[in-house]
């Protein structure tokens, strides 16, 4: 199991210093790294919730200088989604939201996803943008749109 968390450790390391994820928040800092939390509240209604992970300078690969290293969340699987463009579309103009199978992270890799909550906020993300659904059943979900391109993420459980 070590392995698979260290391996999650290095693929969330690598996108928090590619600069994709935080640089649309303006972060600047190897030593944080910032990323959307979609949770379920007591009431059963979703909300976003930007969370800041503290990273620590660690030796992880030597003889390879230092890298910043935070936030060991134990995972099992990864792999990979691919969503038709407008995928979701219709569930929004309906209202129907759905919770997410399993608490997971998700990793924009290409085209642009909005996420709405059932609070109403709705989040744009983009190649590189971390976010992490919390929202399982019973909670009311969130509705997931593909932009006009096709959308690709991959999914760490």
């Amino acid at each position: 199991m070590r392995w698979k968390t260290e391996t999650f450790a290095f693929v969330f390391a690598l996108i928090a210093l590619s600069g994709y994820a935080t640089a649309s928040r303006g972060e600047d800092n190897p030593s944080h790294f910032t990323y959307a939390r979609l949770y379920c509240a007591p009431d059963g209604n979703t909300h976003f919730q930007d969370v800041t992970a503290e990273l620590r300078k660690t030796d992880f690969a030597p003889p390879a200088p230092p890298i910043h290293i935070g936030s060991d969340f134990a995972a099992s699987r990864a792999f990979f989604g691919g969503f038709d463009a407008g995928w979701g579309a219709q569930d929004l103009e309906r209202r129907l939201n759905h919770p997410t199978p399993a608490t997971q992270f998700g990793i924009v890799l290409q085209g642009t996803f909005s996420i709405t909550t059932t609070d109403g906020e709705t989040r744009r993300l983009r190649p590189g943008s971390v976010f992490r659904l919390e929202d399982t059943s019973p909670c009311k979900g969130h509705v997931t749109v593909v932009g006009d391109q096709p959308g690709f993420l991959m999914f760490v459980r």
